[in-house]
């Protein structure tokens, strides 16, 4: 049994082929586990943001030292 010409083309394309997706499953895979890891340290930041204290607060108002009369 022999491998004609047209099969072993064919045998080559379906390899480049085959190694073409797993390239871009790679790329895939690398993209999302960066969006992801972006996400979680969006929502890692939110979380400081949200339980911080301001270190000063604004004075209330002072009464005026005149009474109003009203």
């Amino acid at each position: 049994m022999r491998i004609t010409g047209p099969g072993l083309t064919t045998i080559a394309m379906l390899t480049a082929i085959l190694w073409g997706c797993i390239f871009l499953e790679q790329r895939t895979l690398i993209h999302a586990r960066a969006g992801a890891e972006r996400a979680i340290s969006d929502i890692h930041a939110l979380q400081l943001k949200k339980h911080l204290v301001p270190a000063a607060t604004q004075p209330a108002e002072r009464q005026s030292a005149r009474p109003q009369i009203g």
